[in-house]
């Protein structure tokens, strides 16, 4: 069987880049106020205030929403510096569940709904590089679509945790494979420490893929694929990461250690909150979100799609997804690590919010187009009759 030209390979991701696009666009337009969307915007519009007035200095100071790191709220200050400018976001300017348009502060909201959409498509397009067909799966997936097309921290650190692990795969194959030309296996190393550290600064459970990538490499240690020396290599990989990753959160830079602990505290004080125990959702709910992300509805936390997505297939990949696993297993160890290490995060998480399952989404689409591959060669292997050894 031929392989597809080079050319149709790149029409096929250009294809794929511009429909992962139209969808999260439509769904930008059409999704009603998700429950996170008001306080982000909030954030996002002091941020573009103290840009715009040259108050730089109050990026550190800032202690909205300080739960999570500023970067990507910082990002879309920037983007709201295109709207004329606002004092304050209150609360009512953007009223959760209630249609987007119909807000007084939709015009804002959609402007930094549009860098979650850039930076979600973005997400698409490097999946795409690496497994066309993953890239697919990704772009149509109505959980990736809902929350990378909101105000919401999820578009940026998918697509950065999925460049550090795609850069470190590139750094893996050109140094086990004894390339003469280590140079690009260093650099490729450089682009995952710096991409871990902006998944870092943006939210900081999709972290889950630098522990996958580190457990890949003690792993690849033992099995003497990779020198023990290596492992100051890891280390200096690991600090790198840890030194961008404060430099892209201002709210860390003064009084780094109170309000790192503080951060912190705070998500661990909310697992056990009135808040996670009303939605007593069971232990494997991320699994359900996956599966079929839109088939309840419960007023405490809002999954609806609100006619804006124009079609699913969510459960196919959720199939496909099982059935690729051995094969991901088998040949893209780090993706299998990813998988399973997020998984078991998401299941001991007190708290099961839909958009949480997005830390997995991208070798969740990977392993999908394993599974499809897996079917294709068992119906070739099984069902086709061969030309030889057909009976005349």
């Amino acid at each position: 069987m031929r392989k597809p030209s080079h050319f149709f390979i790149t029409l096929f991701v250009i294809l794929t880049l511009v429909l992962a696009f139209g969808l999260r666009f439509y769904a930008a337009n059409h999704l009603n106020v998700d429950h996170d969307e008001t306080t982000y915007l909030i954030a996002s519009n002091s941020y573009a205030n103290y840009i715009r007035e040259e108050k730089l200095n109050w990026l550190s100071w800032e202690t909205w929403n300080y739960e999570h790191p500023s970067l990507n709220k910082i990002i879309f200050g920037l983007a709201l510096l295109t709207q004329d400018p606002l004092e304050k976001v209150l609360q009512n300017d953007l009223i959760d569940m209630a249609p987007i348009k119909e807000q007084q502060a939709w015009e804002y909201a959609l402007a930094a709904r549009y860098v979650s959409v850039g930076f979600g498509s973005l997400a698409v397009l490097l999946l795409s590089i690496l497994n066309p067909l993953a890239g697919l799966f990704l772009a149509v997936d109505t959980l990736a679509i809902k929350y990378t097309s909101e105000v919401y921290l999820e578009a940026l650190p998918m697509l950065a945790s999925l460049l550090a692990v795609v850069a470190y795969s590139r750094f893996y194959n050109y140094f086990t494979n004894h390339s003469k030309n280590r140079k690009k296996a260093w650099l490729w190393l450089l682009v995952s420490a710096a991409s871990l550290g902006v998944t870092a600064a943006s939210k900081y459970i999709y972290c889950v893929a630098g522990l996958a990538i580190g457990i890949h490499w003690i792993f690849s240690v033992i099995l003497k694929k990779l020198p023990l020396r290596s492992l100051y290599t890891l280390l200096g990989w690991g600090v790198l990461s840890v030194f961008v990753f404060f430099i892209l959160d201002p709210y860390l830079w003064v009084h780094t250690i109170e309000r790192l602990e503080k951060t912190l505290s705070y998500h661990f004080r909310f697992q056990a909150s009135p808040h996670v125990a009303n939605a007593n959702y069971p232990f494997w709910q991320p699994l359900a979100w996956l599966f079929s992300p839109f088939a309840a509805y419960r007023p405490i936390h809002d999954p609806q799609a609100n006619n804006a997505f124009l079609f699913s297939i969510d459960t196919l990949v959720f199939f496909l997804a099982l059935i690729g696993l051995p094969r991901t297993y088998k040949r893209y160890h780090v993706f299998f690590l990813w998988i399973v290490i997020g998984l078991a995060l998401l299941f001991m998480w007190g708290s099961k919010w839909a958009q949480y399952p997005l830390i997995i989404i991208a070798p969740w689409c990977f392993s999908a187009a394993q599974g499809f591959f897996t079917l294709i060669d068992l119906f070739k292997a099984n069902i086709l009759i061969k030309p030889s050894t057909a009976k005349v």
